[in-house]
């Protein structure tokens, strides 16, 4: 009876789901999993109690279909539909624990290069049938990191246990309101980068303190909300275990940090990539350690940004700028670039660069004071070409807004980080590892550190309060719309060194005086 309905009342199931039900049953000899003679059996009431409780995980119980099944209505027909919708149930709810609810990441934004680590429908089937505790096997799928839990308690706690409405609103109402980044500090001059919430602020004292502001009214809550469950959604895609030793580099804080047996052992500022060259997200193995590196130009800022400037120069459009002529030779020379073709070293200013396919030209800078990737960079081999390396331009690490670099992450100390990196693979001391520096060389890692690169706008502290970081790549609104079906709109902090151009769009920047201005900012991978 079952094979026979299968067709018809799975027809709007997942695909992998209903072929993988279909090869289960289709070879099924035995009872079935959830219902028996007698109706529900105690392993089906188990589970669904819990998928009930799957908005105490970040999810939504009402997309979930759970049967109901009277004793009297133990027919073949009826028991047949219930297992079916059961089992659908129940497959949908591990496959969303484990990130499958936006099943291409990618799709809501391209910079997302995650691949949620979901299981096969059939492997969950089997591990179900065999299990004699459903209920542990689902909770068991959602992730383990430390901070997907610290989010899902504080969840809890504003919603109060259930996450009603209703809750919400009794939980206001007992001044237990969110002192949410923007909300409030939009009353201060300037927005700090991380806001800092606190579930047990007293609503009234706070108000008091920063002034009466329209924009506490309402949605302090939801938004806090909506944003932890972002969140969360986000650590469903990273890679389950993130390893014994590795590094973590989260674009919106900033930050880097370097974690030894879930023992953060080491934090640095990082420069990231500006919303025109977002850093990707993913997790990749470091393999090498370069010192003294010599830096190729990328295929993206050869055509996007090199291209353009030379082929000004080779038409003249530079003539008279800067009260005189410069050649595409003077605009490589300024930044100790050198052009080659073939692997033969060119004179820039024989090519008509008007005309030229740029593709077909390589654009190497030598190590030395001028190398855009400074002393050292670190390399784990990726589709983005990203890494993380030094940079000479160490004033910007004193702005508090660091989205300004090409998409590679520029580290403030890299000569502690390699350091703590070549200690733990090498066991090298800290004099080794800086002669490094002044000899130059590769050096091949002899275990893979994992890297993982992510963009988590929301954490929870050691003191259980809420951190948020600006969303300068727009990527809450994204997967927000994508999560709950609605818009969802954040207010996102600006920064007093914000570029110009990222504050006042549509307004000109200001115009550059040398030619050295002119292509600062070109050469930031």
């Amino acid at each position: 009876m079952l094979r026979k309905m299968l067709p018809t009342l799975g027809g709007r199931a997942n695909a992998d789901d209903l072929a993988a039900m279909t090869g289960f049953y289709g070879k099924q000899t035995g009872p079935l999993i959830w219902v028996t003679e007698s109706g529900i059996s105690d392993k089906a009431r188990a589970v669904i109690a819990e998928v009930r409780r799957a908005d105490d995980w970040g999810l939504r119980s009402s997309d979930f279909n759970i049967p109901q099944l009277a004793a009297a209505e133990t027919s073949p027909e009826a028991g047949a539909e219930a297992e079916i919708k059961l089992t659908l149930s129940v497959l949908k709810y591990a496959r969303y624990a484990r990130g499958g609810r936006i099943r291409d990441p990618s799709r809501v934004s391209k910079v997302l290069d995650h691949t949620p680590p979901t299981y096969p429908p059939a492997r969950v089937l089997n591990d179900l049938a065999a299990t004699d505790a459903p209920d542990a096997y689902l909770r068991a799928l959602h992730p383990k990191h430390e901070q997907f839990e610290r989010l899902r308690q504080l969840l809890l706690k504003l919603r109060g246990g259930k996450g009603s409405k209703e809750q919400l609103e009794q939980l206001a109402g007992d001044e237990k309101e969110i002192v949410y980044g923007s909300k409030l500090q939009g009353v201060v001059p300037q927005l700090q980068r991380a806001n800092s919430w606190d579930p047990d602020v007293n609503i009234e004292s706070a108000r008091a303190d920063l002034g009466a502001s329209p924009a506490l009214q309402g949605e302090s809550v939801d938004s806090a909300i909506d944003r932890i469950l972002i969140n969360m959604e986000r650590w469903r895609w990273v890679p389950s275990e993130f390893g014994e030793f590795y590094v973590w580099d989260n674009v919106p804080e900033f930050l880097t940090r370097i974690v030894k047996g879930n023992k953060v052992i080491h934090t640095d500022a990082i420069i990231v990539g500006q919303p025109s060259w977002p850093t990707p997200r993913f997790s990749a193995d470091m393999k090498t350690i370069v010192f003294r590196p010599s830096w190729g130009v990328p295929d993206g800022i050869k055509t996007k940004e090199l291209g353009p400037l030379l082929r000004k120069s080779s038409g003249g459009g530079l003539f008279g700028i800067f009260g005189g002529g410069y050649s595409a030779q003077a605009v490589l020379d300024a930044y100790d670039l050198r052009a080659y073709v073939g692997g033969r070293q060119i004179d820039a200013n024989s090519v008509d660069w008007a005309n030229a396919d740029i593709r077909r030209y390589s654009f190497q800078q030598p190590p030395g004071p001028k190398n855009v990737l400074g002393d050292v960079k670190f390399m784990f081999p990726n589709s983005h070409d990203v890494y993380m390396h030094d940079t000479p331009e160490r004033n910007l690490f004193s702005k508090s807004y660091r989205a300004l670099s090409h998409g590679c992450m520029r580290v403030h100390e890299p000569r502690r980080l390699a350091e703590i990196l070549l200690a733990e693979d090498k066991g090298w001391s800290a004099a080794k590892v800086q002669s490094m520096f002044a000899s130059g060389g590769e050096v091949v890692l002899d275990k893979h550190i994992p890297v993982h690169i992510t963009y988590f706008t929301a954490r929870v502290d050691d003191n259980g309060k809420l951190q948020t970081y600006g969303d300068f790549y727009g990527l809450d609104s994204r997967v927000g719309a994508a999560l709950f079906g609605r818009k969802v709109r954040f207010e996102t902090p600006r920064y007093e060194d914000e570029p110009v151009a990222s504050r006042q769009q549509g307004k000109p920047t200001p115009a550059p005086q040398n030619l050295a201005d002119l292509i600062s900012d070109l050469f930031s991978p």
